[in-house]
């Protein structure tokens, strides 16, 4: 009897969490950075303190290197709906870091997926801002979005929290 409850068990959390055919896998592999001409690395999540879900400001890079933030259009994401970040990173002194490359990956900790889709930055906005098409969130709950920076030779991780 113990063991038909801990399969059901594993069934029921599995299912919130279950994509269905056809759709993305969640995680690409990550790639190496050697040079900052190259593509970011979009790396694992790190076991580095949880972001404050929810702030869009004055996010602190993990080196201390730059400052991000983001805005949703629309204005807040919606769950299983593709939707746009207008990210802006700049220096922790105030520089835009303008013509940087970055990369954009999500997951679920909780739940120990990433997101639906493969976020892209498709437009260099200008003055450090940047569009980043392809965001998704299939389902409520804690997020994290991981966002590679790398500008004028130095590569750091912004990581935004977000409760859905």
């Amino acid at each position: 009897m113990k063991s038909l409850v801990a399969v059901l068990l594993v069934i029921v959390l599995h299912a919130g969490c279950a994509t269905t055919a056809g759709e993305p896998s969640a995680t690409p592999s990550p790639t190496q950075v050697t040079t900052p001409t190259a593509e970011p690395s979009v790396s694992e999540p790190s076991l580095t303190a949880t972001p404050v879900p929810n702030l869009q400001a004055g996010v602190i890079s993990e080196n201390g290197v730059f400052r991000a933030s983001w805005e949703s259009r629309p204005i807040e994401p919606a769950i299983n709906e593709i939707h746009e970040w207008v990210l802006h990173i700049e220096t922790v002194d105030g520089e835009p870091a303008a013509g940087a490359i970055v990369a954009v990956n999500g997951d679920m900790p909780a739940h120990g997926h990433g997101m639906p889709t493969q976020p892209q930055v498709t437009a260099d906005l200008g003055g450090g801002d940047y569009l980043v098409e392809g965001m998704s969130f299939q389902m409520g709950g804690y997020w994290i979005v991981d966002v590679t920076v790398t500008y004028d030779g130095v590569t750091d991780l912004v990581r935004f929290g977000l409760e859905l």
